[in-house]
């Protein structure tokens, strides 16, 4: 009865003639928005604290770059017997190049050129790079320590005897090799023909400007520890915080390509392998007065430190330990006390 009568008074007050069948509607309508209802205590929320896995993405600006054009020159002497290339022909280690006097001249990448023939007891880090060399032709020189010892004098032994150097022969000659620089490259033009005569420093083909990294402009900062990985239109390779680049062969050609004709476009770096982490609502998180961070078992209980470890605008992560634990999921409604101390 007595909603019935605050529903006439709300009309009678707005001066509105209410029929007395619509006078319970009016009624139901106040008692709905009733401030005794608001006024009701909450009731503590408790859960369980859960695990999530975070890649830890982050979208960057990516870049083509290219390697300057490049002359490549022999070491050898003689007049060219046979030719392994010729324009439009990639060029990568391993690939034959030419044969002089019969012999094999054959193509090298690497971060910088040999400078002297290599034989055994040698020591340096030209020595590694020949190593890695023979190794990549199929003859295995052991570890790329930079010591030429038994295994490294076979394998030249095997390399000189495949391409024409002498069953014996113990000496990795410069004659033998050409190093292209450091990226495959693609001929442009031949500088030299079937029949011409070379004489070390002769130069051997041009290449127009190659692929030679896929560039990153990183944000400081936004990346953890840990293996990363670099995706570009569907390819993916390994990525190294603060590196800014890829410089893979194969991955930066497949990622060129998915840019089509363009030289910019953008990448996502993510986490290699996913981080497994302890995930809870924001609103289980508290932040006092003091800047201390914590989180509430109950509604009775003493706070627990913790340190966010990331998340999102609906989810904070923290230390994977504390999955499996319980948490109070709304401590602002139903807790009085949201200080941090003691924790």
């Amino acid at each position: 009865m007595g909603l019935r009568n605050a529903g006439v008074s709300v009309a009678v007050a707005l001066g509105i003639v209410v029929p007395l069948g619509l006078a319970a509607a009016v009624a139901l309508v106040v008692a709905e928005r009733s401030p005794l209802d608001s006024a009701a205590a909450a009731a503590p929320l408790v859960g369980t604290i859960e695990s999530a896995q975070r890649t830890n993405q982050v979208n960057v600006g990516i870049g083509v770059e290219f390697a300057d054009a490049v002359s490549p020159s022999t070491q050898a002497g003689g007049t060219v017997t046979a030719l392994g290339i010729g324009a439009g022909s990639d060029v990568a280690t391993g690939t034959r190049l030419m044969d002089v006097n019969g012999q094999g001249v054959v193509a090298y990448v690497a971060g910088s050129p040999l400078y002297r023939d290599v034989a055994r007891a040698l020591e340096g880090p030209d020595v590694a790079t020949a190593q890695v060399l023979l190794t990549e032709l199929g003859f295995d020189t052991g570890p790329a320590d930079g010591k030429a010892g038994a295994a490294t004098e076979k394998a030249i032994k095997a390399f000189n005897l495949a391409y024409g150097y002498g069953k014996d022969n113990a000496v990795l000659s410069l004659a033998s090799l050409v190093w292209i620089g450091t990226t495959p490259a693609t001929v442009s033009e031949m500088s030299v023909h079937l029949g011409d005569q070379v004489s070390p420093g002769t130069a051997l083909f041009k290449t127009g400007a190659a692929l030679a990294a896929i560039t990153v402009t990183e944000a400081p900062g936004t990346l953890t520890d840990g293996e990363w990985s670099l995706t570009v239109g569907g390819v993916t390779a390994p990525y190294v915080p603060g590196s800014a680049r890829v410089t893979d062969p194969d991955a930066v050609i497949a990622m060129a390509a998915t840019l089509g004709t363009a030289t910019e476009g953008v990448g996502t770096l993510q986490l290699a392998t996913p981080l497994t982490v302890a995930s809870v609502p924001s609103s289980a998180v508290v932040t006092d007065a003091t800047g201390a961070t914590c989180i509430f078992a109950s509604a009775d209980t003493s706070p627990t430190a913790v340190e966010p470890l990331g998340g999102s605008l609906g989810t904070v992560d923290l230390d994977l330990a504390l999955v499996g634990d319980s948490v109070l999921l709304n401590p602002r409604e139903v807790r009085e006390d949201l200080t941090c101390a003691g924790s």
